[in-house]
């Protein structure tokens, strides 16, 4: 059995920092496909409708593979789980600019590789979520969830330059190269960590559905988890689209060059950084409601207020407020996610929240994709900003909610 977790402090803790640093390249290259891969289907197809196919394909694994990934994490070795998922998404996104380069059906093998990237990004978050109590003992969750935020959005901020400047210059296709390095320099950066992520072993091992059943049945019952992941759910299906149709407005609606998406995206990245930093002062804050809901709000009316202007930098300073705010609730949730999760099911709760959050996210892609077609990135972004400003509005009266505390349970 591996031993437990020590609440070390996290300056002092070797393999955390080893991973915190394994993801700041990760993310890094994330930023970059967040950017150039929309451009590049953009570039192929003319089409928002075949951006949401893109995205939709990206997103379904997680409603088929994710919850089989949670309950895998919850019997297994999860940094071995982290390390081959990296590594296989690594092979698959390299092929994109290995097409491009050799002028190949690059439309065909970005639909190809698409969902089998996705479900190796399932195992790796299920393995990845279940890990981080183990890895820096349940007192420090908090504070790592913001960190590991910062570092990750922290890429943002370069990565959507870098991309929409590369895009620019040498195209998008060859720039999503930057990715399929970070994936094998994170693989690099897990096979490092000393400490053993092995799931408890101390449990009777039963079928892999009843298992599955098991974590849907706790968060069934629990208010709390109940209605912080179907809140969170409903934001991320209905922003889904949100760089679809940024990608529209800011390069067809607007007319300007790929540079400025990325200086945009740049922009919220620094705001996400300082929403983490922010959120690890006060990790141990005890009402959390005004954190999630009130941030929803916010995002919802900076959608709005990009919907409507054109000005650069009234676009640029709506971006950093947006990505405050939604850095601050998506760490809160994650830490409140986590708070209220035995050890034991850790992996199967996660993967359930993000089967509902990621799996179902192809109704929001679609449906963002037609819209792009029918009225312009313009309309689907304000329409996208009301609709996260109304669920904030819809959760106001849940208790469960109001009264949730970040202390461990």
């Amino acid at each position: 059995m591996p031993p437990e977790p020590r609440d070390e402090p996290l300056s002092a803790n070797r393999d955390f920092k080893v991973l915190l640093s394994s993801q700041g390249v990760s993310s890094l290259g994330d930023a970059v496909s967040f950017t150039a891969l929309p451009l590049l289907v953009l570039a192929l197809t003319g089409s928002g409708f075949a951006m949401g196919i893109v995205g939709a394909l990206q997103a379904l694994p997680d409603l088929v593979f994710g919850m089989v990934a949670g309950a895998l994490a919850d019997r297994s070795d999860r940094k071995r789980m982290m390390l081959l998922a990296d590594l296989g998404r690594a092979a698959l996104t390299a092929l994109i600019p290995i097409s491009v380069a050799l002028q190949g059906p690059t439309m065909a093998v970005i639909l190809i590789v698409a969902a089998p990237t996705s479900v190796l990004r399932a195992f790796f978050l299920a393995g990845y979520t279940a890990s981080v109590p183990a890895l820096v003992g349940r007192s420090q969750v908090g504070r790592a969830n913001s960190y590991f935020e910062a570092i990750y959005s922290s890429g943002y901020i370069v990565g959507p330059a870098v991309a929409g400047i590369l895009a620019s210059t040498i195209g998008p296709g060859p720039t999503l190269a930057i990715d399929a390095v970070s994936f094998g320099l994170s693989g690099l950066g897990l096979a490092l960590v000393r400490r053993d992520l092995v799931a408890p072993i101390d449990r009777p091992r039963e079928r892999l559905l009843t298992e599955i059943r098991q974590g849907i049945d706790f968060i069934v019952g629990h208010p709390t988890l109940r209605s912080a992941i179907l809140f969170w759910g409903a934001t991320s299906i209905l922003t889904a689209p949100l760089v679809t149709a940024l990608a529209v407005r800011i390069t067809r609606d607007l007319g300007y060059q790929p540079s400025i998406l990325g200086l945009l995206l740049a922009a919220y990245g620094v705001g996400t950084v300082t929403g983490s930093l922010l959120t690890a002062r006060r990790a141990t804050r005890r009402h959390v409601a005004m954190v999630l809901l009130g941030g929803n709000i916010v995002t919802g009316t900076a959608l709005l207020v990009v919907a409507v202007t054109a000005e650069v930098p009234i676009l640029l300073g709506v971006a950093f407020v947006a990505g405050i705010a939604q850095s601050m609730v998506l760490v809160t949730y994650i830490t409140l996610r986590t708070a209220y999760s035995p050890d034991d099911l850790l992996g199967r709760i996660g993967s359930t929240a993000r089967t509902i959050s990621l799996g179902l996210q192809p109704l929001g892609l679609l449906v963002g994709g037609a819209l792009i077609d029918l009225t312009g990135g313009s309309t689907t972004i304000a329409l996208m900003g009301l609709a996260v400003a109304i669920v904030s509005l819809l959760f106001l009266p849940v208790g469960a909610l109001r009264r949730a505390s970040l202390a461990s349970r």
